[in-house]
């Protein structure tokens, strides 16, 4: 198949969804990305598995050991980790929607709808607009789902401020108010992809109803400590920098090459493991087909071509700070909030 005449579907246009046929951003230079090898293509499922089942895991012991322990030292070690926990799970989320975890599409769904809730992510949602994220970055279309205030980032106070920032909240509330009363967000034109994402935030009403509930009949403040506080005060700025380094200071609306729009970076062994691969974030938008398991073999074979580098995520994070890395003008990027 060549790069040019991707996969159509019969009502949404080029394919936006799968490995080798998808619609693919512009890249300078010979497009190689629709020979590369098969084997580049394998799921791991078994790998994902075991990653999301540590993650559960995780949070099961940690909410056990608040409501066996329900000390204030507990209370401080469960909210960091817990709240990282959940940032973490979107990683995993971003795998199931590009269909990279499993090979059967619902289930791929069900897993991502889990990944989501902690943090209200919407696992359609999430995907309607990152998979168009892929397909149109470099070009105006490009829009993202966590859309993040990354404006004043040049100093301690504004790189905190913008960590803190909860204003995606008031996105999420207004989609279940939408879902609530029958209608869909009217930026999905996908009359499918909107009935699911419908679907997922009445899912998240159903949740923060029993959450509610168990609070109110219990008089019990555990969801405060496992679930709301580490979700506000840990996930969400934790979630905000490992976004951060993936395109913010780059062109992204008017730079059609992914080599240099999107940065990498040179994270250790836990970097690499919490975002899930997406330090090689160059290499996941050369060819987002490409499973998150096998994106390193990918990153080795067009490293020589990669030109957005960074040496660690703490020199990323500082030249930011330090005004070195600065957001760029909103007509040459989608991170505008």
């Amino acid at each position: 198949m060549s790069a040019t005449k991707p996969r159509t579907t019969a009502d949404d246009g080029p394919n936006l969804d799968g490995t080798k046929g998808v619609l693919l951003a512009p890249v300078r230079g010979t497009d190689t990305r629709r020979s590369l090898p098969d084997d580049l293509f394998a799921k791991r499922q078994g790998r994902f598995t075991a990653k999301f089942l540590f993650a559960i895991a995780v949070i099961v012991a940690f909410w056990a050991a608040v409501v066996m322990i329900p000390t204030w030292w507990m209370i401080v070690i469960a909210v960091p980790v817990l709240g990282m926990t959940y940032a973490h799970l979107v990683e995993l989320q971003h795998e199931c929607l590009h269909e990279h975890a499993y090979g059967r599409r619902w289930l791929n769904r069900l897993a991502g709808f889990v990944c989501g809730i902690p943090m209200l992510s919407s696992f359609s949602h999430y995907k309607y607009e990152h998979l168009r994220h892929h397909a149109y970055l470099g070009t105006p279309q490009n829009h993202e789902f966590f859309n993040y205030r990354f404006e004043g980032l040049g100093s301690v106070r504004g790189f905190l401020r913008a960590c803190f920032h909860l204003g995606r909240y008031l996105d999420v509330f207004a989609d279940i108010g939408r879902s609530l009363v029958g209608r869909t967000n009217p930026r999905v034109i996908k009359p499918t992809a909107a009935k699911k994402i419908r679907t997922e935030y009445l899912g998240f009403a159903a949740v923060l109803a029993a959450g509610i509930a168990f609070t109110v009949f219990t008089g019990s403040p555990l969801l405060l400590f496992v679930w709301v506080l580490p979700a506000l005060l840990v996930a969400e700025p934790v979630h905000f920098l490992v976004e951060l380094p993936e395109h913010f200071g780059l062109n992204t609306q008017s730079d059609p090459d992914v080599l240099t729009n999107t940065r990498t970076v040179h994270g250790g062994r836990f970097a690499k493991w919490y975002t899930n691969g997406n330090d090689l974030h160059t290499a996941h938008h050369f060819h987002q087909g490409v499973p998150m398991a096998q994106v390193p073999k990918l990153h080795t074979i067009i490293e020589d071509r990669v030109e957005i580098v960074e040496p660690s995520y703490r020199s990323f994070y500082t030249n930011v700070i330090t005004g070195h890395i600065k957001y760029v003008d909103q007509s040459e990027t989608c991170m505008t909030r």
